[in-house]
């Protein structure tokens, strides 16, 4: 679970995040949504300690994100939108060292990280070099490294970017399951109807602010059952609030 209680960015005068509380709930997918330039970015920046909060905080499992950054980082899995490998390693490698950063041992490793190649159609490639990965490949790696050590808190920017139909809809059901366990997952993308699909939890966040807080069935039946795309056109009509920090 994830506690935000008036979490503030500020970027010399510019207010990026302005005074977020919220709570995200364990056992659910939810969306983190806005336009570009809302404070999405920043706010999964705050929340994985990437950076410091200019006031207020947020609990993420159980920890402070100010007090305990540590245990913070030991108990979530990121995938950012832009996650870099080392291309000079084979996935095994990478995934190797990964796991050794999270404290498993190598047998750990392998034993958790091959059904998840597996599933994901990968696992003959684990030798080659991630240079010669396409970018659907890379994003499958990425994600395989975020649920090594089975966090309890689970953040995902774009995970869909470069998979292709099979393997979207096997990582929607592996994140489902996941949810099912009990992982609080944060979603963040722009393909709403991937969000539609795959969330069942919504928090919109337009010029730093918080909208909407709520179940996505809540948020149709509060605009007479419209599409997401068309909410979200909606809520976040104002264009004076557009800026240019994400």
């Amino acid at each position: 679970m994830i506690h935000l209680n008036s979490l503030s960015r500020h970027f010399g005068q510019l207010v990026a995040v302005d005074k977020v509380t919220c709570v995200i709930p364990s056992g659910v997918i939810t969306a983190l949504l806005g336009p570009n330039g809302a404070g999405k970015t920043t706010t999964l920046n705050m929340l994985t300690t990437l950076l410091e909060p200019s006031e207020g905080t947020a609990s993420v499992a159980g920890h402070d994100i100010r007090a305990d950054g540590p245990a913070v980082r030991r108990a979530i899995g990121y995938v950012p939108e832009h996650g870099t490998v080392y291309e000079g390693l084979s996935a095994d490698e990478y995934l190797e060292l990964a796991g050794r950063i999270r404290g498993l041992s190598s047998d750990e490793i392998r034993s958790r990280a091959t059904p998840l190649l597996e599933r994901f159609d990968v696992a003959e490639a684990r030798g080659r070099r991630l240079g010669t990965f396409s970018k659907g490949m890379l994003r499958k790696i990425l994600v395989t490294a975020a649920l090594l050590h089975r966090p309890a808190v689970l953040f995902l920017d774009e995970p869909m970017d470069g998979l292709d139909v099979r393997s979207q809809k096997e990582l929607a059901d592996l994140l489902g399951e996941l949810a099912a366990g009990g992982t609080c997952i944060v979603y963040s993308s722009h393909v709403l109807q991937q969000v539609e699909e795959v969330c069942s939890r919504v928090l919109l966040i337009h010029a730093g602010r918080l909208c909407w807080e709520g179940s996505l069935t809540d948020l149709q039946a509060a605009h007479a059952g419209h599409d997401l795309r068309d909410i979200f056109l909606e809520l976040t009509a104002d264009r004076t609030a557009d800026r240019t920090i994400s």
